[in-house]
């Protein structure tokens, strides 16, 4: 039975390191094509999915060794070829907040 629990946190945390890289990948293209509304929508379903993944691996082993995860995934992008300036992270985050008030001026 341990060593079921222990495969799939292991599952868990590998599907966090897969999405943590696509989001960056996505937010890169976002900055790159402002315009491109299938990155935006991409960007925020795939955040969805990230933030159901982090709340099923706090469920499994609590929210200590969840912060841990997240600072060792936090280390591993600031190392990528993903990570953003404060001024794209500016642009980016300029860009989805305008994208989800349309959005949600549209629904």
């Amino acid at each position: 039975m341990f060593g079921f629990f222990s495969n799939k946190v292991n599952k868990i945390e590998e599907k966090l390191s897969i999405l943590a890289t696509e989001i960056a990948s996505i937010q890169k293209n976002i900055i790159i094509y402002p315009n491109e509304n299938n990155y935006k929508n991409l960007h925020i379903t795939k955040t969805k999915e990230l933030n159901s993944l982090y709340n099923e691996l706090e469920e499994k082993k609590g929210k200590a060794y969840l912060d841990e995860f997240i600072r060792k995934l936090s280390n591993k992008y600031k190392e990528s070829e993903y990570v953003l300036s404060k001024t794209e992270q500016k642009i980016l985050d300029k860009i989805l907040i305008e994208y989800k008030v349309k959005v949600k001026i549209k629904a």
